[in-house]
């Protein structure tokens, strides 16, 4: 049997500042599943076709497709990049009609009814264990229907399969693609190579913004001696210097990291990382025991830049916990992103611009400004939906990917002012004198600064 994977193509506007940061990051998932499928049907011939990273254009992919044959094609399907993903579908149905077709993804868990007017089936939750079993009731000539986790016909109730143990998933298998074209986005990492890793899946929050829909209100981590053992492969087996944890709360458990780290050291892994979390989960004695074993980088989910918007949220923390987990950072040598949301449904721009002013104050190295984006299976899609704020159809909301454009209407300002808003803020950050300061202290920060200046003048 032979299977392709698909991540479909997805582009940002010229508003985004990611337009032309490099950021390319391997597709993780599909790579989970490849692996997985790999384990479980030895014999299975696996192809995955990643359009972002290796830059294809549909000629190009349609020969990939026509020179692969698959008997089965397995697509994401994110909401913002739907037609994207239908119109991958639908290539793969013409070169290879009896091709069977699977969504996975955000939005086949999330509005599953929706994609299979375009796809064979649709894989609900986790992928790895349910899209294997499928192909080996399609291997075996056997009906497909009826599998925990897959929907094939509109009419039936969507069933979830059991939490997977994600400690015994395999590697990723990322021998199938060349991980030289991958990287975060400028100024993101220190060194290469780069890749990313990704340690643990769901949430326990519950901010308003927030899907849930593929891996659900709780969060499963794998223990810290598999994630050495993946820092290890990375390293030994593809020359890796530095990772990129991509997991929504690294340091939920404070324990596994602190063992983590302890691992790292003891191992004397010669690799730089950085991850993203939350500010009220670190404190100084975690924070110099990532800084020890080579964390140089946190991303801060902040969100809301006041206690007001972070109210609105559901973020539960204040912005006080904001300015004391940078600082601590700050003082055990770890580098700081922030990232905040600008158009909560119950923000005004009198109160968007009373932000930014806390946003200076919280004062991280670098910043990440987004408009709230309205996924249909959060609250935040609800409350805008009722309130009637959303700036954008359903129809459109499929192919919004880019979260640089403003979505949702916002008290006192045009979708103009609002995008004028977004470009300056940046300009207005990085040009403070207390952040110009820091750069012209180190030689590294100062070569990056020049970068800075000349991307941000085409940019903006």
């Amino acid at each position: 049997m032979k299977v392709l994977l698909v991540n479909p193509p997805h582009s940002f506007s010229t508003a985004n500042p990611l337009a032309g940061a490099g950021l390319s990051l391997p597709p993780l998932g599909l790579l989970s599943v490849a692996a997985y499928l790999r384990r479980e049907l030895p014999g299975v011939k696996l192809k995955v076709l990643d359009w972002p990273g290796a830059r294809l254009n549909p000629e190009a992919f349609a020969r990939e497709v026509s020179a692969f044959g698959p008997d089965l094609a397995g697509v994401s399907v994110h909401t913002g990049t739907f037609s994207a993903s239908v119109a991958a579908a639908a290539a793969i149905k013409k070169i290879s009609p009896a091709c069977f077709t699977a969504a996975g993804g955000h939005h086949a868990s999330a509005r599953p009814a929706q994609c299979l007017k375009y796809f064979d089936a649709a894989v609900i939750g986790e992928g790895e264990k349910t899209f294997s079993e499928l192909a080996r009731r399609l291997a075996a000539g056997a009906p497909p229907g009826g599998l925990p986790g897959l929907l094939t016909k509109p009419g039936d109730p969507p069933t979830r399969p059991e939490p997977l143990d994600i400690d015994s998933l395999p590697f990723p298998a990322r021998d199938l693609l060349d991980l030289s074209v991958y990287r975060p986005a400028i100024f993101a990492y220190r060194r290469q190579p780069v890749t990313s890793m990704v340690t643990s899946r769901g949430c326990p929050y519950a901010c308003g913004f927030c899907s849930k829909s593929v891996f659900g209100p709780t969060c499963r981590a794998q223990s810290p001696g598999r994630v050495l053992a993946e820092m290890k492969e990375l390293a030994e087996n593809y020359g890796i210097k530095e990772i990129s944890f991509q997991d929504d709360t690294f340091t939920a458990d404070r324990e596994r990291v602190l063992r983590l780290c302890a691992l790292i050291k003891e191992n004397r892994l010669d690799l730089t990382w950085a991850c993203m979390t939350r500010v009220d989960l670190v404190d100084p004695g975690l924070l110099s025991a990532m800084a020890g074993a080579g964390c140089f980088s946190i991303a801060f989910g902040i969100d809301g830049a006041s206690d007001g918007s972070c109210g609105l949220m559901g973020k539960g923390f204040d912005t006080a916990r904001a300015r004391a987990a940078v600082s601590s950072a700050r003082a055990a040598g770890i580098e700081t992103r922030g990232y905040y949301m600008f158009g909560y449904p119950g923000e005004t721009f009198a109160s968007l611009r009373a932000s930014f002013e806390k946003i200076k104050e919280i004062d991280t190295d670098h910043v990440f400004f987004a408009f709230a984006h309205p996924f249909f299976d959060t609250p935040l899609y609800r409350e805008a939906k009722e309130k009637g704020l959303l700036d954008a159809t359903d129809e459109e909301l499929l192919d919004a990917h880019d979260n640089s454009v403003p979505l949702i209407k916002v008290p006192g300002a045009s979708r103009e002012d609002l995008v004028k808003f977004y470009k300056r803020a940046y300009l207005r950050y990085y040009l403070r004198p207390a952040s110009l300061a820091r750069r012209l202290a180190s030689p590294r920060a100062l070569a990056d600064t020049f970068r800075a200046a000349l991307y941000f003048v085409r940019w903006y």
